[in-house]
């Protein structure tokens, strides 16, 4: 399969965009309404997909300070994304 001619899932979707928002440590962190907005779904499911990639390893998650959850990459989800390409 031609590279060009993926299409990446939602869940995949979202790995990859918190990479390339550089969103790999909790100063980074991005809010669930940021991603929804960048994926175009809605919160509720940003909120499930993210649960998934935190029991899996691949995204940390914290509750700033204005109470929004905020997620981040692990080491091992900018592991997975990198595989996404190779």
């Amino acid at each position: 399969m031609n590279l060009n001619e993926y299409e990446a899932s939602l869940s995949e979707r979202l790995l990859i965009s918190l990479h390339n928002l550089c969103a790999t440590s909790g100063e980074m962190a991005r809010r669930s309404e940021d991603l929804a907005q960048i994926v175009q779904t809605d919160t509720d499911t940003i909120n499930h997909i993210m649960d998934k990639h935190i029991s899996d390893g691949y995204v940390a998650a914290y509750y700033g300070n204005d109470g929004n959850r905020r997620f981040y990459l692990t080491s091992r989800g900018i592991i997975r994304v990198c595989s996404l390409f190779s």
